[in-house]
């Protein structure tokens, strides 16, 4: 099974708006679809896996509903970057 992993969890904070910038709309659909509709278009991909924040997981899970994004089978939330131990160990 080929699984397409996306990490979609960056608040967008130097952009200075409300949204994260991968939920933003492009031409009236937001970024983070387009790139779901990019795996789930792919033949050799079987399912779709999104690591994204925690209090976004429902809208990501309507927008794949809304978009007919079927080979989305998880949604994870984000580990908090500032007590990940493997980005810790990587800025040491």
């Amino acid at each position: 099974m080929n699984i397409a992993l996306l990490t979609a969890a960056g608040n967008g904070s130097r952009m200075h708006q409300d949204i994260p910038k991968q939920f933003l709309s492009v031409d009236n659909k937001p970024i983070i679809v387009y790139t779901m509709e990019a795996f789930q278009s792919h033949p050799s991909i079987d399912a779709i896996i999104v690591v994204t924040i925690d209090s976004w997981k429902d809208v990501l899970w309507a927008y794949a509903k809304q978009f007919n994004i079927t080979k989305l089978k998880w949604v994870v939330p984000a580990v908090n970057q500032d007590r990940n131990p493997l980005i810790m160990a990587y800025r040491n």
